[in-house]
């Protein structure tokens, strides 16, 4: 007997497809399979984590044209897409107005669109650029933007980017034509579907969003990384409005449980016309024009918190200060009162060239030092440095790379990154506590994942590397070692998604000085990931 394999439909019409492409995102070409749906073939980059599909579609359908979509059987669901449309003008004019202290009066949408929204946002000024099918070719596929120029010409305050860069084989090429035709002013509105929102981690392949005809599906992450290639950088970012009647929402989630009649019982109710809102990892992500000018050096800023560590002071300022770096560095050591005489080891550094020393009156925690640092830093880029050797100041090098090439604005310092096996910390006179330390590494990480939908391996590494853009608008308080965990948090929240580096570690012992403390320190940071996620 003869075996046959029958695929399926959509493999069969994946198949059929043979341009491939490279990731939107990243240009990398290092696709890992995912599945097939809707007729085409899932990818994930292995470099940043986009998910694609490749091959693409030759004649991809116009998904931005709502109007020939006809996605609604109820008139209330497109009252609603309007309704929601409005709330972002608002959120958008009101955030203009705050930070340039003019009203938002010129705005140009290009992308998904209802014919309503022009009237919906003539208070901001706003034009609708018209994308019919064979202007939506030129853009999806050859990243062609001419067509636009007439728009473009008017310099628009605000351009709303709704959906469209999902909708393009390279979403890059298309920032990198607006940018050009835009005056630095103007601010970037896109509006996506957040790939590692947590909808999607959890549905996977059943997540609502891969239905559509999207040839992209991003991450914060990889978006910013993306646009800052182009001299963009994120400004905000927050959940986009998105409101469907209780009958559209009862038809989506049919299509996972086709058996329950969902969508039967709430069209034969009246609950069927009431808006709920729809949590589907759609986000709005605000970008504006990178300060660092094409002529300003990059220079990074080591801020080296010290206190009562007169054994390893001295080594590891000379340590740094030696250490041969591709770029100009300022050191910031701010010395909190030590009791041993590390403040007059650390006075022999006063007036040495890129060293700038910061006396506290007292000691009132790593965080407070960390933070009296970041108010002295002058460089592009921050990098937080402890006082021993507990880390390799060897992977500098590793650590400033991906920022010097634009490829992200967090980079964290992975110690467990690459591992096999349980080495991050091993104490040979207490192996429990090394153990118990391990694991707690391990129930942040996964924790700050889940609350900030991110993948990071090493949420309480020392090494946050960053530029000092992100900084702007940050407002920190802890005092603390919870420092650490208030910085990688609310970073998140402003969309700097970190980027990790595998980096070298030897730890310390308690015996030998190391001043982290359960209850007094690790308690209090695994908590304050929920309270930085949740506060306002």
């Amino acid at each position: 007997m003869r075996l046959e394999f029958t695929s399926t439909p959509a493999v069969v019409t994946a198949r059929s497809h043979s341009r491939y492409v490279v990731c939107p995102a990243c240009q990398r070409d290092v696709p890992k399979y995912l599945f097939y749906r809707a007729g085409v073939r899932f990818v994930r980059c292995a470099n940043c984590e986009a998910v694609y599909v490749n091959p693409a579609r030759e004649h991809p359908d116009n998904n931005l044209d709502v109007e020939a979509l006809h996605p609604f059987t109820n008139d209330r669901d497109r009252q609603l897409m309007v309704e929601d449309f409005e709330a972002l003008l608002h959120h958008v004019a009101t955030d203009f107005e705050k930070q340039t202290g003019t009203p938002l009066a010129r705005t140009l949408l290009i992308g998904r669109y209802l014919p309503e929204f022009t009237a919906a946002g003539a208070s901001v000024g706003l034009q609708v650029a018209t994308i019919t099918d064979e202007i939506f070719q030129k853009v999806a596929v050859d990243s062609e933007m001419k067509w636009a120029a007439p728009l473009l010409e008017k310099q628009p305050q605000v351009v709303i980017l709704q959906e469209l860069l999902e909708s393009c084989s390279d979403p890059g090429a298309v920032v990198a034509k607006l940018v050009a035709a835009l005056p630095p002013s103007t601010q970037f509105v896109v509006t996506y579907t957040n790939a590692d929102s947590l909808p999607a981690r959890i549905l996977r392949r059943n997540w609502a969003q891969f239905f559509g005809t999207k040839s992209a599906y991003l991450s914060t992450g990889n978006l910013s990384s993306m646009l800052g290639r182009h001299g963009l950088v994120l400004k905000a970012q927050y959940p986009l409005p998105v409101t469907r009647t209780a009958g559209y929402v009862a038809e989506m989630a049919e299509r996972l449980a086709p058996n329950l009649g969902l969508a039967t019982l709430a069209n034969a109710t009246p609950v069927r016309n009431l808006g709920v809102p729809v949590r589907a990892g759609n986000r709005v992500a605000v970008f504006g024009r990178s300060q660092l000018s094409a002529d300003r050096a990059e220079k990074v800023s080591i801020i080296l918190p010290v206190f009562n560590e007169h054994r390893f002071a001295a080594q590891v300022i000379d340590a740094v200060l030696a250490k041969q770096l591709p770029v100009d560095r300022e050191l910031i050591i701010v010395e909190s009162n030590s009791t041993d005489g590390t403040r007059e080891i650390v006075a022999k550094y006063e007036g040495r060239p890129g060293v700038r020393v910061v006396y506290e009156d007292k000691p009132r925690g790593k965080g407070h030092a960390v933070r009296t640092g970041l108010q002295h830093v002058t460089g592009t880029i921050v990098l937080i440095q402890d006082s021993d050797f507990e880390y390799d100041i060897d992977d500098y090098d590793a650590l400033l790379e991906p920022l010097l090439q634009h490829k992200t604005m967090f980079v964290l310092g992975s110690r467990s990154l690459g591992l096999d096996d349980w080495k991050v910390r091993k104490y040979d006179a207490t192996p429990i506590r090394g153990v118990l330390l391990n694991f707690g590494q391990v129930m942040f990480a996964k924790t700050y994942n889940v609350l900030y939908q991110q993948r990071a391996t090493d949420v309480n590494t020392m090494f946050k590397v960053f530029r000092s853009e992100c900084l702007d608008g940050l407002d920190l308080h802890s005092n603390g070692f919870e420092l650490d965990i208030e910085l990688a948090c609310k970073l998140a929240r402003n969309g700097n998604s970190p980027m990790e580096v595998p980096v070298n570690y030897v730890a310390r012992g308690f015996a030998d000085g190391k001043k982290i403390r359960f209850w007094r320190d690790a308690v209090p940071s695994y908590f304050a990931l929920y309270r930085y996620r949740f506060s306002k």
